[in-house]
């Protein structure tokens, strides 16, 4: 080989690593993003669900109070 087609031929392998390197940067950058709005969508269901249980049981223990007389919206 002549030393210009070495030359082109380390252009080629130089260039295309180059652009497979910012290939696996965006995909690991991509991949990194795609598990944090996972993990951040999991994290707020989780608060979803224990506010929710909370307000339940603030609820069940209104109801479960003893009440004498409860004037209904008919009697007023």
């Amino acid at each position: 080989m002549s030393p210009e087609q070495v030359l082109l031929v380390a252009a080629i392998g130089g260039i295309t690593g180059a652009f497979g390197l910012a290939a696996f940067v965006g995909l690991a950058l991509a991949l990194h993003a795609a598990f944090t709005r996972l993990h951040e969508a999991l994290e707020d269901r989780t608060t979803r669900r224990l506010a929710a249980r909370e307000d339940l049981a603030t609820c069940q223990a209104i109801g479960a109070l003893p009440t004498t007389h409860h004037p209904t919206e008919e009697q007023q």
